[in-house]
């Protein structure tokens, strides 16, 4: 498996340094006169919508009394105010997708035909739902990270996925989704997960019509932690007796921040990387960006992931 230590050398060289540099002085120079002014504006802003909101509700209780109709314009005010306040936070909102938008093309720039993208929703997020790797009904979609590494063509988002609503949505998964093109497509379907209130339900879902059979991969350890499962046993294995074994106390290592599945489907691979934080954060708006505590990080955080995504394509 291959080792991270060499996450420098990834690192722009001087000259690209310089150009980030200067775009991080420039995103710098203008932040604070654009954050004072988001600030202030959201200071009269919201306090005369607060305002209105009264004589709104004082309006609502001569007309409505006790009847219906309270939840809506409670509701509609909500609404309202949130609108309103990204309305007036925009501004440094572009001011950050700007800067991230010059600066993520040239400090990947090892990436070839980088294409970054922020909210978008990628097409592989459909076959996750319907291989059930994270049943879920809403997607809220960070960075999309995406191009060619070494011959690897993959897709990195970073994304939380979501089922049902109100009261009873819950958060299926929170992290970064891998997908990418196998080196040799497995014939079927091969999952590895923790076990857990998770992997059960979806095994529920994916085997309804018959028993869970599930594939034990030999190592003690990891058969009482992680369940593996296959439509393909004869195919499945081999690979959960060798090369699967070690790259999952290998990403065990990597990864100690949250949970990793990893999924074969026919030509398709899917590594999923649970994770608390936000993986390619730029600080608040309310700060500066420096390129050693800020942007450093976020190359060594990408290598992490190709590493590991490399790791997992090669297991066929």
């Amino acid at each position: 498996m291959q080792d991270l230590k060499d996450a420098d050398s990834y690192m722009p060289d001087k000259a690209a340094v310089a150009g980030i540099e200067k775009a991080i002085a420039d995103y710098n120079s203008a932040r604070p006169e654009i954050y004072a002014a988001c600030r202030r504006n959201s200071y009269l802003a919201m306090g005369g919508y607060a305002l209105l909101a009264i004589l709104v509700l004082y309006a609502s209780s001569k007309m409505l009394g006790n009847g219906d109709g309270w939840g809506l314009v409670i509701g509609l005010l909500i609404v309202g105010g949130g609108a309103l306040y990204s309305l007036i936070w925009a501004p440094m909102e572009r001011h950050q997708e700007a800067l991230r938008a010059t600066l993520f093309p040239k400090i990947f720039s090892f990436i070839d035909d980088i294409r970054y993208e922020r909210k978008s929703k990628p097409s592989f997020l459909a076959h996750v739902n319907s291989l059930k790797l994270a049943s879920h009904t809403d997607a809220v979609n960070d960075d999309l990270i995406a191009g060619r590494h070494d011959g690897m063509a993959f897709e990195l988002l970073e994304t939380t996925l979501t089922r049902g609503s109100g009261r009873s949505k819950e958060t299926v998964f929170k992290g970064l989704i891998f997908h990418c093109q196998m080196d040799k497509p497995f014939p079927g379907f091969l999952l590895a997960a923790r076990r857990g209130n998770w992997f059960e339900r979806t095994m529920t879902e994916m085997w309804r019509t018959g028993p869970t059979n599930d594939l034990l991969s030999g190592n003690a350890q990891l058969d009482e932690t992680h369940q593996f499962s296959s439509d393909n046993f004869a195919a499945a294995q081999p690979i959960l007796a060798g090369p699967l074994t070690s790259v999952l106390i290998w990403l065990g290592n990597q990864w100690p921040e949250g949970e990793a599945r990893i999924a074969l489907a026919e030509a398709h691979c899917y590594l999923l990387l649970s994770s608390k934080h936000n993986y390619f954060a730029l600080p608040a708006m309310s700060d500066d960006i420096s390129y050693d505590w800020h942007i450093r990080p976020l190359i060594r955080e990408l290598v992490m992931a190709l590493a590991m995504a490399r790791a997992v394509r090669s297991l066929t």
